[in-house]
């Protein structure tokens, strides 16, 4: 058994025993020990040399991912400002429901960001994604926020359309109450190449969240499936 194959299977292994232990044995309607299902389609229109033109839709299932809570859109235009750097702009058009209501509050988000990323070696490489956001939320006061994203991944060979697999954690802030707030940490995060063209992932994410001003954190248990097309 190749050495890429047997760290795909122990990291598999490992995460499916983490996964067990970390999941609460009772299902809950509230953010707390809430399992949730987040699926995520993404196009690529152009990859070129310098410019890259993408847009991604979103839809988030809650309470034990029985019903729709949130739905997103949002076209992004990147920049290859160095072989180590992109930079770019996202417009994001979110609707989010209320944990256990029936109304959908409507967000525009407009992000700047730069994304720093480095291969060390044949196999790993790591990266970052730091945003700066204007958010604009409907009937509410709006606020500046930033996301400060780390990812940590390896290339597989020799283990079928499993290509690579990886882990990241995202640091959300809150410029307004000069507080950290959210936190996305992925301990699994799997790729699998379905075609030339086609890439499918599926990921399991511990979302943590300080709610309505509150110091306690709150985490959900989020399965992500995502596939992303490139013409």
């Amino acid at each position: 058994m190749s050495n890429s194959r047997h760290f795909a299977r122990c990291t598999l292994i490992l995460a499916i025993f983490a996964l067990v232990e970390l999941c609460p044995t009772r299902l809950i309607a509230e953010f707390e020990g809430d399992n949730r299902s987040w699926q995520t389609l993404g196009v690529t229109f152009h990859d070129g040399d310098n410019w890259r033109v993408k847009a991604a839709a979103q839809t988030r299932l809650y309470d034990d991912s029985k019903f729709l809570g949130t739905w997103l859109v949002t076209p992004t235009v990147e920049y290859k400002l160095h072989p180590n750097l992109d930079i770019g702009a996202s417009y994001l058009l979110e609707d989010v429901r209320g944990e256990a209501g029936d109304n959908y509050t409507r967000l525009h988000i407009f992000w700047l960001h730069a994304s720093p990323h480095w291969q060390l070696n044949e196999k790993f490489s790591f990266s970052m994604r730091h945003l700066l956001g204007y958010r604009a939320i409907e009937s509410r006061d709006n606020c500046w926020i930033t996301r400060h994203r780390f990812s940590l991944s390896r290339k597989l060979d020799d283990c079928g359309p499993l290509i690579g697999v990886g882990m990241d954690t995202e640091l959300i802030y809150n410029c307004e109450t000069d507080r950290f707030y959210e936190n996305r940490f992925k301990p699994l995060n799997l790729t699998f190449s379905l075609n030339e063209r086609t890439k499918f992932q599926f990921y399991c994410m511990l979302q943590s969240k300080r709610l309505r001003g509150e110091s306690d954190w709150e985490t959900a248990y989020v399965f992500g499936q995502t596939m992303v097309y490139r013409f």
